[in-house]
């Protein structure tokens, strides 16, 4: 049996043609010398015009281009943490916040949202989890791997409790942000009460765009924060590739044609999963708003025990049964602190989808309570 994963983090889809293209056109025009450190002016500018867009007004001294947005969250954490500073992430929350933690001076405050609240974090719930050594909230919008989209008047709620706490920064990791079923996403920067000095907007183009090798991303925030980070960043893995940058300005001029099919197939998906989860007994869900992952409860399968008389007592077990016997590969929630949970990828092709919920639902209906 060959395996399906819907494990990975990054879709299915081959990079838009305009990257490809400009790409092989700067490398043919020699353009393969270092670049700026903070990014090319154009490229800056383009990113510029795609907020203005959005109601948001930036110049090309307050974007840095990274590359990858865990680049960008590794700069931030980097000039932004001293010992015992601490990062505020509500929780499930991605797992590399974990790992970028490991090699920083600060310590991850988790704070927990539920299923059955609709993962949403109140202003009260953020404030109890807020005290004089944090410095750090950062929220993912939307969300992986619940798929939640804040509303502008929730993140405008949370950043009245944000300007309580002077030295508090606020990071927005919008790496998802043009991958929405309904309502579009809201940048942090086209809020009211956002302190301009204390709020940061990352994104890149690895999901949006399906360019996750090309290793693109940036932040864009206060003009001195981002002069610090492209200080750090010259000094230690220096600018991104001057011909990424143009495929990245082409993805961009052309990503109303690049988008819709991509986005076609992810809304078509996102209806399988679904029905493919409504089907299976005693599984709970959020429907998501965003990004491209199911994050379902698998609880009731736990403390079971495998037609060969395996028990299963863990999600670790039950993501290693599924896989081992059924050929289908998830993530384990326990990564996203939300042990009983599993991520799923929609972002894969439609007969596989179709085929790995049909494995999930045999390989959870024989388990023996």
């Amino acid at each position: 049996m060959d395996l399906i994963t819907l494990a990975s983090g990054a879709s299915y889809f081959r990079s838009p043609g305009a990257a490809t293209a400009a790409a092989i056109a700067a490398l043919q025009a020699g353009k393969t010398a270092y670049g700026p450190a903070e990014g090319t002016l154009e490229f800056r500018r383009a990113i510029c015009d795609m907020y203005k867009a959005q109601g948001v007004e930036l110049s090309p001294d307050q974007v840095l281009i990274t590359p990858g947005t865990k680049q960008a969250l590794f700069n931030l954490f980097s000039i932004l943490l001293r010992q015992g500073d601490e990062v505020v992430v509500p929780t499930p929350a991605w797992f590399g916040f974990h790992e970028l933690m490991k090699y920083s001076r600060g310590k991850l405050v988790p704070v927990e949202t539920k299923l059955e609240e609709h993962y949403r974090l109140t202003p009260e719930k953020l404030r109890k989890s807020l005290s004089s050594r944090s410095r750090i909230l950062l929220l993912t919008n939307p969300g992986n791997p619940t798929g939640r989209l804040y509303t502008k008047a929730e993140l405008e709620a949370l950043l009245e409790v944000v300007q309580e706490y002077p030295d508090l920064y606020l990071i927005s990791d919008e790496i998802y942000d043009h991958l929405t079923y309904g309502e579009p996403a809201t940048p942090l920067l086209s809020c009211q009460g956002a302190p301009q000095e204390r709020s940061v907007l990352l994104s890149g183009f690895s999901k949006t765009f399906a360019m996750s090798g090309w290793r693109l991303g940036f932040m864009a925030g206060p003009e001195e924060l981002i002069k610090k980070c492209t200080d750090f960043q010259a000094s230690t893995l220096a600018g991104v590739s001057v011909f990424l940058q143009d495929a990245a300005i082409a993805t961009l001029n052309k990503r109303d044609k690049a988008l819709p099919p991509m986005l076609e197939v992810l809304a078509h998906n996102r209806q399988v999963m679904k029905e493919g989860l409504d089907r299976i007994p005693h599984v709970r869900f959020y429907l998501p708003e965003g990004a491209y992952y199911f994050f379902p409860d698998l609880s009731h399968y736990l403390h079971t025990e495998t037609p060969g008389g395996e028990p299963v007592t863990s999600t670790m077990d039950l993501c290693r049964y599924l896989k081992e016997e059924h050929g289908v590969e998830m993530v384990p929630g326990d990564y996203f602190g939300a042990p009983g949970h599993v991520r799923m990828s929609f972002a894969i092709e439609t007969e596989r989808l179709q085929e790995a919920m049909q494995r999930l639902q045999e390989g959870l209906s024989v388990l023996k309570q």
